[in-house]
């Protein structure tokens, strides 16, 4: 049983079985030496209704990308728009200001190195990658 769903029961709240499916399925494959930066950075977000559904998107789209693949641009992109829509509720950026948000960036990165073990995407790589992104 993961910490989410142990976390939830002792508050009262049922935990999503999607997302405590997804969860299961990221950890599958996921460096173990991340778990709780990916628990205190994303997992947790389950039991707040506002972030339930951006949350499990964002889940969803990298539990689906054990790897990057040969495509990393569109890869990326869409990994960022996911991320964008999990920390923009409110959708105050457009994807091209999100596109050069530092902090949005520098939260890819980390993204990236927590839940696949990735560090080789260089800041000028993931300019180039992004530079691309619409608002679509």
């Amino acid at each position: 049983m993961g910490i989410v769903k142990l976390r939830a029961q002792r508050k009262g709240h049922e935990t999503d079985d999607n997302l405590q499916a997804v969860i299961n399925r990221i950890e599958k494959f996921a460096p173990r030496r991340y778990f709780e930066e990916r628990e205190m950075y994303y997992y947790h977000y389950g039991q707040l209704n506002q972030y339930a559904k951006p949350l499990l998107a964002l889940l969803v789209c990298i539990s689906g990308q054990t790897a990057r693949g040969n495509d990393q641009g569109v890869f990326v992109q869409e990994l960022f728009r996911k991320l964008k829509h999990f920390y923009d509720l409110h959708d105050t950026l457009s994807m091209k200001e999100a596109a050069g948000d530092y902090s949005l960036k520098v939260k890819l990165l980390h993204l990236l190195k927590i839940f696949y073990n990735d560090t080789t995407l260089t800041g000028e790589e993931l300019d180039g990658c992004l530079e691309k992104i619409t608002d679509n």
